[in-house]
């Protein structure tokens, strides 16, 4: 509704006048004192004099800048949001014919009617609110708490009336959405689907297992299942690969709600990523059987990297590193004394020295040698030893003066990332003993920890990394590692940052570098949820990265079905996204040609399928009417839905707002205004030439 219409100018207003004169005076000195027009008839011309008047003075003033500025209400109508689970739980039920025909008839006619008073927005949800119309029920995952997320951040100080959540209630992943949701922004409606029926079932809940085991290791599988409104049948917990059953067990289920629960130790034979099925064998009248089954994917390595520990003496901080490294399945730990040390090499990735106390055959063998070594210096070490070992830094010792060393995260270091929890757990570490004296680095080194004595930090490095040629080597100033074990459970029950810490110095030292012109980077798994993101590098003779030529990709499954694909050029390197794939074991090869050679790199991943959805199917209207009750709204089945209109129609909470908006509009920029000269032109022109007077 239009309130008000003004014309305005940015110059003064009694400009308007002398607009208004000026037209007067031109019109009037053109038409009053040219004896041209002395026999012409009077009322032509006043017509002219008035064309000219008007022209001359409308374009006066649209010297002066005019612009109109009009003021009107507008009605914005409520947005009503219907939110659709298309989550796969809503067909495992008796009524799966009537949600995926009837249902969606119904749905298209409710909201069509709600659309002739409201803005009707329609979403479809499972993991995370999709704006998409297709209702197929495929979803993998429902997470209800994300759905009113992103409805706020979607609507986020719009007028929504009212959200239609229709759902079965069941929910695998995020919180209990009537504790997310903000019970006052708008009203909720839910429609209830599904079936709160207890039905017949067996399902394989979970199965824990190693993601990574070794050759000729046992190997554990934690099974859980469950049968419902089974009492009396019998079924059969049975794991096989390759075709070949390892395991099998009877069970005769005693009760309606009956749970199986095992621990199954198996042995790794084969090298590579191996597929395990377990299955709980289907009962008479079961409904679902997709949740009957789990496919599971191991890898298994042909050994964990060897990592030594030679000390000058026994101490708390070998067990303390024992204990951290282990923490990560890859690494199996020997540790010995260094003057029982036999020379032997060979079988590790790295060597830890505790103490650098004596200058031995031990002691050199491995300074000399490409080993990556990690020394840590404490009070027990001599400095002129560790001095002469030459490793880029150098120590000027007060005699018989030791520190005691808080450890300060150098937040500059370029080598690998510690998590921001793990850097804010480090800052309530013990300190460590370690030398008083001078640090001089000489080579380039890379600090890790710097030292704090007290409340002051200074720039002697407490962890520092240094890399000669292929050989990389580590050098921790301060002995007491294990104070670092103990206070971390005493703050946070866990030891997870000491863990990160100590990993990830050993993962980056016992690593040998990549030095291949052409890599492959990827994941070893993937959810079937989740898109196949894989990325390429080539690098040329001076290990500059190029993508000049193509790089192909052929994943070939277990069945031999192979599917091609070609890399998309980044600036530098190369990206793919292959989608989503089907779960199960995968192989690969990209290939690509530069100059006159071939590069192949092969690999493998897993696609690890989701059932969530299969895992619960008995609907939970609780949920949905703790949600409406929260919101002020009620729970209606698929049957109310002309009820569920009525209500949303009455709710008096739902309305239009109504607010003023201002439009300013340049004059020159209308287009009538641009007719009305036109007119004013072609008029005149057109009675001074029947006139006679061009």
């Amino acid at each position: 509704m239009l309130l008000s219409i003004n014309i305005e100018t940015e110059q003064p207003i009694w400009l308007v006048t002398v607009c208004l004169l000026l037209g007067f005076l031109y019109a009037y000195f053109l038409y009053k004192k040219d004896a041209r027009f002395d026999e012409v008839k009077p009322l032509i011309k006043k017509t002219m004099f008035g064309a000219r008047f008007v022209l001359i003075a409308l374009l006066s003033f649209l010297l002066l800048s005019p612009f109109i500025q009009t003021l009107f209400n507008k009605t914005e109508k409520p947005i009503i949001i219907f939110a659709q689970d298309n989550s796969a739980s809503i067909l495992m039920n008796k009524d799966s014919a009537f949600y995926t025909t009837t249902y969606q008839t119904k749905i298209d006619d409710f909201i069509n009617k709600l659309a002739e008073n409201f803005q009707v927005r329609k979403f479809t949800f499972g993991e995370e609110l999709k704006d998409e119309n297709t209702i197929d029920f495929s979803e993998k995952i429902t997470n209800l708490s994300a759905v009113f997320e992103q409805i706020e951040s979607k609507f986020y100080n719009q007028n929504v009336g009212a959200v239609i959540l229709a759902s079965d209630g069941i929910y695998n992943q995020g919180v209990n959405p009537a504790y997310q949701t903000n019970s006052s922004m708008y009203s909720v409606y839910s429609l209830a689907l599904g079936d709160t029926a207890v039905k017949r079932d067996v399902v394989l809940k979970e199965v824990n297992h190693n993601k990574i085991t070794f050759l000729k290791n046992q190997f554990p599988f934690e099974v859980f299942g469950l049968a419902k409104k089974a009492k009396g049948q019998k079924t059969r917990l049975k794991i096989t690969h390759n075709n070949t059953i390892l395991y099998s067990k009877d069970y005769l289920i005693e009760n309606d709600n009956y749970s199986i629960s095992e621990t199954i130790l198996l042995d790794a034979k084969q090298v590579g990523t191996q597929q395990y099925r377990i299955e709980l064998q289907s009962i008479d009248g079961e409904t679902t059987l997709s949740n009957n089954v789990k496919d599971v994917f191991v890898e298994v390595l042909d050994g964990r990297q060897r990592v030594l520990i030679l000390a000058h003496a026994p101490h708390p901080d070998i067990k303390a590193l024992k204990q951290s490294i282990e923490s990560n399945e890859n690494y199996q730990v020997t540790n010995q004394l260094i003057n029982e040390f036999d020379g032997n090499t060979k079988p590790y990735s790295l060597v830890i020295l505790h103490q650098v106390a004596e200058n031995n055959v031990a002691l050199k063998s491995i300074a000399e040698s490409s080993l990556s070594v990690w020394y840590i210096v404490g009070a027990q070490s001599n400095e002129s030893v560790f001095n002469q070992i030459n490793l880029g830094i150098k120590v000027n010792k007060s005699r018989g003066v030791f520190n005691d060393i808080l450890p300060k995260v150098d937040t500059q270091f370029p080598l690998f990332t510690l998590s921001e929890q793990t850097q804010n757990t480090i800052k309530n570490f013990p300190p460590l003993l370690g030398f008083f004296g001078e640090y001089e680095l000489k080579n380039n080194g890379y600090q890790l920890l710097n030292q704090k004595i007290g409340s002051v930090e200074t720039n002697n490095p407490l962890f520092v990394f240094f890399q000669q040629n292929d050989k990389k080597i580590a050098v921790l100033f301060g002995e007491g590692i294990w104070k670092w074990r103990m206070q971390e459970f005493l703050m946070n029950k866990n030891n997870d940052a000491t863990n990160e810490l100590i990993n990830k110095a050993v993962q980056f030292l016992s690593v040998k570098d990549d030095k291949s012109k052409f890599r492959i980077i990827y994941d070893n798994s993937y959810h079937e949820n989740e898109e196949l993101i894989i990325k390429a590098e080539l690098y040329n003779d001076s290990y500059e990265l190029i993508n000049e030529p193509e790089v192909k990709l052929t994943v070939e499954n277990s069945d031999n079905k192979k599917f091609n694909f070609l890399f998309n050029k980044t600036t530098k390197a190369y990206f793919l996204n292959a989608g989503l794939l089907p779960p199960g074991a995968y192989h690969f090869v990209a290939e690509t040609v530069y100059g006159e050679k071939k590069y192949t790199q092969k690999g493998k991943f897993q696609v690890l399928p989701l059932v969530l959805e299969a895992n619960n199917t008995t609907a939970d209207f609780q949920v949905l009417s703790n949600i409406a009750q929260k919101h002020g709204g009620k729970m209606f089945l698929p049957s109310q839905l002309d009820e569920l209109a009525a209500e949303i129609e009455q709710n008096k909470n739902i309305s239009s707002i109504i607010y003023e908006e201002q439009s300013i509009k340049d004059l020159i920029n209308l287009k009538w205004i641009f007719f009305i000269l036109l007119i004013l032109l072609t008029l005149e022109w057109f009675l001074r030439k029947q006139q006679g007077a061009y």
